[in-house]
């Protein structure tokens, strides 16, 4: 018989942790013990209120006192399981799992926490079996197909997850995360509008729980509706300020709306929570270029190239960024650790090859041009970065021929600047052999026709190839077009161009004058 004062030390321990007031509670228990500590019930209800505390370790060794005291306690084992599975000692807890199914093999909750174990230990096949035995003995229940459809995204089959799932919500109606697991499922059966709408439903039951707004953000981002993607990462910022991932993910959100600078701050926030993390001043570094704003791009590339001394992405944009600011030496050097790390990237060959021809290496930039033409002859930009470095190098034929075959290459959408090239080639060589201005005069108007006679230099070459073919007065009619087009401080060439159409005399031009 429990004494008067033990009853009331009970009672007292299961008021408290009602109310969830867990450290009193234990301490109401403990003094029942301390009256009683042979009684393995005691153990056992301070043993479930130190695990409802996360005070798993304590639980545990209250439950195996009490298996101690009467090893035929199966809610003993069954939530000695559940502690050990808590603390990640998943074959413990499988072992009191299974003592429980033979001691009382009526209840369907241990073959359902064996079930969950196993899933949890990576078992995810072995489990199937007990969920489904569990379901059998209690078709109603929530909990079985709500853990059975976890097994099952591991096992990537989400169909049968959703319908768990669904089974699952048909029992409790209410639960997020039912509806957050089911969303997920919908995304990855290509049910986008399905996986929005539940995501959005565990929101509107639970406002608080971050993963339906990290995974809608994502489901949003992926439809194209990059607005709704960012006001859930915004969200997601606020109710989780420190995640560094929320904040790049709103950057990433933000640059695909066009709004670059608000961008580059979330990305620098990013980076504020994460400075080990090379992603967010990489983004960063793209949304502060396509701002044009070189110093402060190639000050973030400079930040993630030292966090990220093996991604040949950061090399290549930071040798882009060089670039712009002048410096194709550097640049260079970029593009050549870029192909260090990965020559099978065409862009690295391509922008090698641009930096080393601004730098004056023609021959360098030639075999780079070879390089990717090797890659993939398909390539329009390889035979046209080869032309201009054989322009350079006074190989005009050949140029002529590369020139043509990106014209090729590039079908019935040709690059103005590729035609504009092939013309003043023909019209300007300082080669008569190569002399074309019929041939110079279509390339050149095609190129102008594209343009919609808004570029001074297109105007500039089919001046050139009109003179070339013989038509003067055309040509100094459209030098005078080009240079109504050009500041007043850069027409020094093209005027002087003009004399000599007007003279009718046309113009040859030697690389690298």
């Amino acid at each position: 018989m429990t004494p008067p004062d033990a009853l009331a030390l009970v009672r007292r321990g299961q008021s408290y942790a009602r109310r969830q007031e867990y450290a009193r509670a234990l301490e109401a228990y403990t003094g029942a013990i301390d009256l009683l500590p042979d009684d393995p019930e005691l153990l056992l209800q301070r043993g479930l209120v130190a695990a409802a505390a996360g005070q798993h370790l304590p639980a545990v060794e209250d439950f195996s006192r009490a298996v101690e005291l009467d090893p035929t306690l199966p809610t003993a084992h069954h939530n000695r399981a559940t502690a050990y599975a808590e603390l990640g000692r998943f074959d413990d807890a499988i072992a009191d799992y299974t003592e429980a199914v033979r001691l009382d093999p009526d209840d369907s909750d241990p073959l359902n926490g064996r079930g969950a174990a196993l899933s949890r230990a990576g078992r995810h096949e072995d489990s199937l079996a007990d969920f489904a035995t569990a379901y059998e003995m209690e078709p109603g229940s929530f909990r079985i197909p709500f853990n059975r459809g976890h097994a099952l995204i591991a096992l990537g089959r989400h169909a049968e997850a959703l319908a768990d799932y669904t089974a699952a919500l048909a029992a409790q109606p209410r639960h997020p995360r039912a509806y957050l697991y089911r969303g997920l499922c919908h995304e990855q059966l290509g049910d986008r509008a399905a996986a929005e709408s539940d995501l959005s439903t565990a929101l509107r039951l639970a406002p608080g729980l971050p993963d339906p707004l990290w995974h809608r953000g994502r489901v949003r981002a992926a439809c194209g509706n990059h607005a709704g993607a960012a006001g859930d990462y915004l969200a997601l910022c606020r109710l989780t300020p420190e995640n560094p991932h929320a904040h790049n993910l709103r950057g990433v959100a933000l640059a695909a709306l066009g709004k670059l600078g608000d961008a580059a701050e979330a990305f620098g926030e990013a980076a504020n929570r994460s400075p080990e993390d090379g992603g967010p001043p990489f983004n960063r570094g793209l949304a502060l270029a396509k701002l044009r704003r070189w110093d402060d791009a190639l000050a973030s590339y400079n930040r993630a190239v030292e966090l990220l001394p093996d991604d040949p992405s950061c090399y290549l944009h930071r040798g882009y960024a060089r670039l712009e600011l002048l410096d194709p030496e550097r640049a260079a050097a970029d593009f050549t650790k870029a192909v260090e790390l990965d020559p099978t990237d065409e862009r690295t060959w391509l922008a090698r090859s641009i930096a080393r021809r601004q730098a004056g290496d023609h021959a360098g930039a030639l075999a780079d041009a070879d390089a990717l033409v090797a890659l993939d002859d398909a390539v329009p930009a390889g035979h046209v970065q080869r032309a201009a470095a054989k322009y350079q190098l006074q190989r005009f034929a050949e140029a002529i021929a590369d020139y043509r075959v990106a014209l090729d290459r590039m079908g019935d959408r040709p690059d103005p600047g590729t035609l504009n090239s092939l013309g003043w080639l023909l019209a300007t060589a300082p080669d008569e052999g190569v002399w074309d201005g019929p041939a110079a005069v279509g390339f050149a108007e095609e190129a102008c026709r594209l343009t919609d006679d808004t570029v001074a230099g297109f105007l500039d070459t089919l001046a050139a190839a009109l003179a070339r073919a013989g038509r003067f007065a055309d040509a100094a009619r459209k030098q005078e077009q080009a240079i109504a087009l050009v500041p007043t401080d850069d027409r020094a060439g093209y005027a002087a161009r003009l004399e000599r159409y007007r003279a009718a005399v046309a113009y040859t031009e030697v690389p690298g004058t």
